[in-house]
């Protein structure tokens, strides 16, 4: 198999993975909204790590929404590559949004939701797989999600 046919298929697996998990969750908790999340955030099947949601747009690029960063509590624990492998018990999730839509839970719902797989699969994850995951969750079409991610990120002022 050449590499072409191999990453196609990695993506075609990853793809169908990423909406197995969302049905698992809707199968679960039923439609979604931002109390519902709140509790599968909480279900550690589905969202592997605690992830604390700050709003603070000094920690996000220019342009996007929100940003995840990994922390680790254990304050002796030094950082390695092999972090990114192991699953540390005291390994949390920082997601910062964008202060503008603090409050907002009809709006936070589909960025949180965006940001999701990177928690549950950290630098692998894609935009593309967050794009998947998201419009499975939120049971639409996968270029309308993703329109309305850009909505959402376009609307923050400058």
């Amino acid at each position: 198999m050449d590499e072409a046919a191999a990453q196609q298929e990695l993506r075609e697996s990853m793809d169908l993975h990423l909406r197995q998990k969302a049905q698992e969750i809707i199968d679960k908790f039923g439609n979604l909204s931002y109390p519902v999340l709140e509790m599968v955030m909480q279900d550690r099947k589905h969202v592997r790590y605690p992830v604390n949601i700050i709003f603070d747009s000094s920690k996000i690029e220019a342009g996007l929404f929100a940003t995840t960063e990994m922390e680790l509590s254990d304050k002796d624990h030094v950082a390695t590559e092999d972090d990114e492998y192991i699953k540390l018990t005291d390994r949390s999730y920082n997601l910062y949004i964008h202060e503008c839509f603090e409050g907002q839970p009809e709006k936070l719902l589909p960025l949180i939701i965006y940001q999701l797989p990177i928690v549950n699969y950290g630098d692998i994850a894609s935009y593309e797989d967050s794009e998947v995951f998201g419009s499975a969750l939120m049971q639409m079409d996968q270029d309308d999600y993703y329109q309305v991610i850009c909505d959402l990120a376009d609307s923050i002022s400058g």
